[in-house]
């Protein structure tokens, strides 16, 4: 399979750090976080819950994919394959969360605000 044109693509959009390997998976983490989020987010009641969760982890492990093979980072250059997966880890998940959170909330419904501020009836 040839991966050229998505190698032109990222090449394009990170090619920028390319000195700097920490800087560019930085980056390409906090885009998928970011895509994530609003995949997330934007989906309402179908990515609450577990399927959210479960798809913003499946989107971090294709940024390392997209670090490692579009990019062509050598995990030696990041400090091995463990760093590679933990540097930028807190990033992505705090950036996901934070956005995807945020986007849900706008999501809500009008009709289930009313229900929810609606004041109790007293006996």
């Amino acid at each position: 399979m040839d991966l050229t044109p998505l190698k032109n693509i990222f090449n394009r959009m990170f090619g920028k750090w390319a000195d700097s390997p920490n800087d560019q998976q930085y980056y390409v983490k906090i885009f998928f976080g970011l895509i994530s989020a609003i995949i997330c987010g934007l989906g309402g009641q179908a990515f609450a819950g577990t399927r959210g969760v479960l798809l913003g982890f499946l989107i971090y492990i294709i940024s390392l994919f997209v670090i490692r093979y579009l990019l062509d980072v050598e995990p030696e250059q990041l400090g091995g394959m463990q760093k590679m997966i933990t540097n930028s880890l807190f990033s992505y998940l705090m950036l996901w969360t934070v956005i995807w959170t945020i986007l849900y909330a706008f999501s809500i419904p009008a009709a289930a605000l009313a229900i929810i501020n609606q004041p109790p009836a007293m006996p």
